[in-house]
């Protein structure tokens, strides 16, 4: 209980959103790859050497080009996480601008939608709604990476979400560095790449004012003022991607009795005469 207090006291986190919290943990798996171009981080350098990993994947390359992906460790790596896990969304963090983008970007695409737009604009515009803005920062313009960003050939989002069903867009990386890597890396089947994955430019400055990270209390509220930052709203963003990736309905009463923890239908319940009522009145509210 004192834990709990302090969360609302100290964090600013009430028992409601401590409950979301903790459906997210138990029901979702989340993966994080804190700085994936490690060697680019430690040398504050885009490029892993002298390679970009961002134009290192096997999407809408040049033909004869099949060298020139899947030459970083950088790129190796998240193929090789991708290629053991089915993500359904995930989120790349860049800086340098603040957007929201999502598929399309490859010019192969070019003024064209991709099949599901609608869905990803309505969960771009809920990111964009729930990070809000901060005093400088408006919310997030989103669209389409196309229109919003840059096309490129190469990309990380647009290979996640298509690479697996639109093949004739995906080659086999034949690179020469470090020893090379096998062509039947870059070889994906139908339920392998196939996640709504966009990208979160988080900052015109690629090393953001201290006073414009945000605060530690109230993380999870909404807001456009001065405790909202770079840090802040993207801690908000990144669970609310936790959120969609599945439809929910959360129990939160019985009766008159309101829950101080959180129940998840079908998980752990027992049916027996003492135990539930037939036509007991449930407080609950959807989700995902």
């Amino acid at each position: 209980q004192t834990c709990r207090q302090s969360l609302t006291t100290n964090k600013g986190i009430p028992s409601p959103l401590r409950q979301w919290l903790a459906r997210l943990v138990t029901t979702r798996r989340t993966i994080i790859i804190p700085t994936a171009n490690a060697l680019g981080y430690s040398r504050n350098k885009r490029e892993e050497g002298s390679i970009d990993p961002n134009r290192d994947f096997p999407f809408d390359i040049e033909q004869y080009h099949e060298s020139e992906c899947m030459q970083t460790i950088a790129g190796r790596s998240i193929n090789e996480l991708w290629r053991s896990h089915l993500f359904q969304i995930g989120l790349t963090f860049h800086g340098g601008m603040e957007v929201i983008g999502y598929e399309w970007g490859a010019p192969t695409y070019l003024n064209l939608d991709a099949p599901d737009a609608l869905a990803q604009g309505q969960i771009a515009h809920a990111y964009s709604r729930y990070s809000n803005g901060f005093p400088g920062h408006v919310p997030y313009d989103f669209g389409t990476m196309n229109d919003k960003v840059y096309y490129v050939r190469g990309g990380m989002e647009d290979w996640a979400f298509a690479g697996s069903w639109d093949p004739d867009r995906v080659v086999q990386c034949t690179p020469t560095t470090y020893g090379g890597y096998p062509p039947e890396k870059t070889v994906y089947n139908n339920s392998t790449l196939r996640a709504f994955n966009m990208l979160i430019e988080t900052s015109d400055r690629k090393e953001p004012l201290r006073e414009d990270l945000g605060s530690r209390h109230d993380p999870l509220i909404s807001t456009n003022g001065r405790d909202n930052g770079h840090v802040a709203r993207n801690i908000r963003l990144a669970l609310l991607a936790m959120d969609v990736v599945e439809p929910y309905v959360s129990i939160r009463g019985v009766e008159e009795l309101m829950f101080e923890d959180d129940v998840i239908p079908t998980i752990n319940l027992k049916r027996s005469p003492t135990s539930y009522y037939d036509d007991a009145k449930l407080v609950w509210v959807p989700g995902g």
